[in-house]
């Protein structure tokens, strides 16, 4: 069946090559030949698009064009030896077909395009240099706070994807055999040891002041969500307090969190009171001495050794 499938797009990619040279798609008002074949064949664009790309595969390479035709290479195959044509040029193409149709019916599309573009960097080392000149146009990075955490997007150059690709390598692989975590959480770990790792070893000071993460809480909502949190972790549970109506502790740089991953981040940080009146004006505040946080039943745990 993949046999038949595979000849059947190759013969359709030889008749619309038959239609493409007529022009005769434009009696059914398409102006482009990418365009009939979506009307008339009801495929999406990219599946258009890949048939129509092949239209040039299969008439200059004869090889390729026999192979495609008894089935022996997929659509994709085909697809591989006209982005050849496209970034290598005919001459080249023919002089290799052979080789590379070898490639095509013993290995999958992506191990055809390794060698494909193996023999453009070859031919045409300068195209790397414009690749990396346009990647350096392109060079993005923004990190956008959401309500459920924060959204990563952008694009890096050459050297910096590979050093920042290269240090999550390191962090991420699994610490033994019974490491069952996921990729992704490995990955997500590696950035945030590496985050860490970075603003624990010390940044330019601000003012006598390392780089750090902040949380604006007020007294009555720490106290709250401590109730609230040690509650919860009772054994046997018993229902946790509701949380009062106050104002929510607040991330600097992203926004409200809830009393568990304040508690958490109480745990790890030194909290430092600020004490001032309703009718304080902003620099009116008297700032006491940070002290560590402490965790739900720690208190307790205390009076108990």
């Amino acid at each position: 069946m993949q046999v038949a499938q595979d000849a059947l797009d190759a013969a359709k990619s030889m008749l619309l090559a038959e239609l493409q040279a007529s022009k005769e798609f434009e009696l059914d008002g398409a102006s482009t030949l990418n365009a009939w074949v979506r009307n008339q064949l009801r495929l999406k664009p990219g599946q258009a698009s890949i048939l129509v790309r092949n239209v040039q595969a299969l008439s200059d390479l004869p090889g390729v064009a026999e192979a495609a035709l008894a089935g022996k290479m997929s659509a994709a195959h085909v697809a591989v030896f006209a982005y050849g044509l496209r970034h290598i040029g005919l001459e080249s193409m023919r002089e290799f077909e052979a080789e590379f149709v070898d490639v095509a019916l013993a290995r999958v599309p992506g191990d055809l395009f390794e060698a494909v573009k193996h023999l453009q960097d070859v031919l045409h080392p300068e195209d790397l240099d414009e690749k990396y000149l346009d990647g350096m146009e392109k060079e993005d990075f923004s990190i956008d706070a959401l309500p459920d955490g924060f959204h990563v997007t952008g694009f890096l150059n050459t050297v910096t994807g590979s050093k920042l690709k290269k240090a999550i390598d390191a962090l991420s692989a699994p610490k033994d055999a019974d490491d069952k975590r996921t990729g992704a959480e490995r990955r997500v770990q590696a950035v945030d040891d590496l985050a860490s790792a970075f603003l624990g070893s010390g940044l330019p000071a601000d003012k006598g002041v390392k780089p750090h993460m902040s949380v604006f809480v007020d007294a009555e909502t720490l106290a709250a969500a401590a109730e609230h949190v040690e509650q919860t972790t009772k054994k046997p549970y018993l229902n946790p307090p509701a949380m009062p109506a106050t104002e929510p502790a607040v991330l600097a740089g992203h926004g409200a969190i809830g009393p568990q991953l304040l508690m958490m981040l109480t745990c790890m940080a030194a909290v430092t009171p600020i004490v001032h009146t309703v009718q304080a004006n902003p620099s009116d505040v008297t700032t006491g001495r940070a002290k560590r946080g402490r965790c739900p039943g720690e208190a307790r745990q205390r009076r108990s050794r």
